[in-house]
Protein backbone atom coordinates (compact mmCIF):
# COMPACT_ATOMS: atom_id res chain seq x y z
CA UNK A 1 0.00 0.00 0.00
CA UNK A 2 1.49 3.45 -0.89
CA UNK A 3 0.31 7.15 -0.26
CA UNK A 4 2.03 9.88 -2.23
CA UNK A 5 2.46 13.13 0.09
CA UNK A 6 4.92 14.81 -2.37
CA UNK A 7 6.58 11.45 -2.50
CA UNK A 8 5.68 8.00 -2.25
CA UNK A 9 5.84 6.49 1.05
CA UNK A 10 4.99 2.62 1.57
CA UNK A 11 3.33 1.31 4.63
CA UNK A 12 4.06 -2.22 5.37
CA UNK A 13 1.23 -4.56 6.46
CA UNK A 14 -1.71 -1.97 6.40
CA UNK A 15 -4.40 -3.70 7.74
CA UNK A 16 -1.52 -4.40 11.30
CA UNK A 17 -4.02 -3.64 14.20
CA UNK A 18 -2.11 -1.11 15.92
CA UNK A 19 -4.59 0.06 18.40
CA UNK A 20 -7.00 -3.01 19.49
CA UNK A 21 -9.92 -1.54 21.37
CA UNK A 22 -11.45 0.76 18.74
CA UNK A 23 -9.40 -1.82 15.88
CA UNK A 24 -7.63 0.94 14.19
CA UNK A 25 -4.76 -0.28 11.70
CA UNK A 26 -1.59 1.28 10.34
CA UNK A 27 -3.55 2.15 7.56
CA UNK A 28 -5.98 4.04 9.84
CA UNK A 29 -3.43 5.81 11.58
CA UNK A 30 -1.66 7.11 8.50
CA UNK A 31 -4.92 8.39 6.87
CA UNK A 32 -5.38 10.23 9.94
CA UNK A 33 -1.80 12.35 9.91
CA UNK A 34 -2.85 12.76 6.18
CA UNK A 35 -6.08 14.34 7.07
CA UNK A 36 -4.32 16.93 10.02
CA UNK A 37 -0.96 17.49 8.83
CA UNK A 38 -1.28 20.49 7.07
CA UNK A 39 -2.36 22.02 10.74
CA UNK A 40 -0.76 19.71 13.04
CA UNK A 41 3.01 21.04 10.90
CA UNK A 42 1.55 24.42 10.59
CA UNK A 43 1.34 24.56 14.65
CA UNK A 44 4.82 22.76 15.10
CA UNK A 45 6.57 24.60 13.55
CA UNK A 46 8.38 26.31 15.87
CA UNK A 47 9.76 23.21 17.82
CA UNK A 48 8.32 20.76 19.84
CA UNK A 49 6.62 22.27 22.83
CA UNK A 50 7.04 18.97 25.02
CA UNK A 51 8.14 15.52 24.86
CA UNK A 52 6.11 12.45 25.51
CA UNK A 53 7.43 8.84 25.59
CA UNK A 54 5.29 6.27 24.83
CA UNK A 55 6.94 2.76 24.84
CA UNK A 56 3.97 0.99 23.63
CA UNK A 57 0.12 0.91 23.05
CA UNK A 58 -1.45 0.06 26.12
CA UNK A 59 1.99 0.47 28.80
CA UNK A 60 2.06 3.78 30.62
CA UNK A 61 3.87 7.24 29.04
CA UNK A 62 6.29 9.64 30.79
CA UNK A 63 7.16 13.22 30.00
CA UNK A 64 11.00 13.67 29.27
CA UNK A 65 12.11 17.01 31.35
CA UNK A 66 15.93 16.58 30.58
CA UNK A 67 17.49 16.08 27.54
CA UNK A 68 20.31 14.07 27.87
CA UNK A 69 23.68 14.84 27.58
CA UNK A 70 24.44 12.45 24.55
CA UNK A 71 21.54 14.15 22.33
CA UNK A 72 22.60 15.55 19.01
CA UNK A 73 24.22 19.04 18.83
CA UNK A 74 21.13 20.44 16.76
CA UNK A 75 18.21 19.70 19.90
CA UNK A 76 18.51 22.96 21.81
CA UNK A 77 17.63 23.05 25.41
Amino acid sequence: MTRNIGGTVTISNPGKVLFPKPKYTKLDLANYYLAVAHGALRGAAAGPTCWCVFRMVGAPSFYQKRAPESRPSWIEV
